[in-house]
């Protein structure tokens, strides 16, 4: 379009609130144990995490939690 344009004044752009994120659960690959890690943390995409009960993990891919689910995550 030619012309002129006008710029409203005042007018502001809302920006949405993030909402808490839910943790992710990762298996570890030496264990085997499902573990959970806050999503702010996964999407960094490392090779190790620090999970909800402090062990390091290595992260297993497409691994199903052969042993189960970390008790201390859970709570």
């Amino acid at each position: 379009m030619a012309g002129r344009h006008r710029k409203r004044p005042g007018l502001h752009i809302q920006v949405p609130q993030q909402r808490a994120s839910r943790p992710v659960g990762i298996v570890d690959a030496r264990t085997r144990v499902e573990h959970l890690v806050p999503a702010e943390v996964v999407a960094v995409r490392r090779l190790s995490y620090l999970t909800r009960c402090g062990v390091v993990i290595v992260a297993a891919s497409l691994t199903d939690p052969g042993r189960g689910r970390c008790a201390e995550c859970a709570r």
